[in-house]
């Protein structure tokens, strides 16, 4: 098992979308599992691009402790 915790959250969504959308997305949606699901997306497309056939699951962290 490979668990990913991701702590640079707001500095991600700023250098992609903008100081501002890093201080109010928040308020909109869970900016942490949009970053989450980005990042599962992309790597599903190098495991792709690489032949290796995986299954990538996002667990709540409530979950997992």
């Amino acid at each position: 098992m490979i668990t990913i915790k991701i702590k640079n959250v707001r500095e991600i969504v700023r250098s992609h979308r903008g100081p501002l959308a890093a201080r109010f997305g928040s308020f909109f949606v869970d900016l942490e599992s949009k970053v989450e699901e980005e990042i599962v997306r992309q790597l599903q497309e190098v495991f792709a691009e690489k032949n290796i056939d995986a299954e990538i699951t996002i667990v709540p962290e409530r979950d997992y402790l």
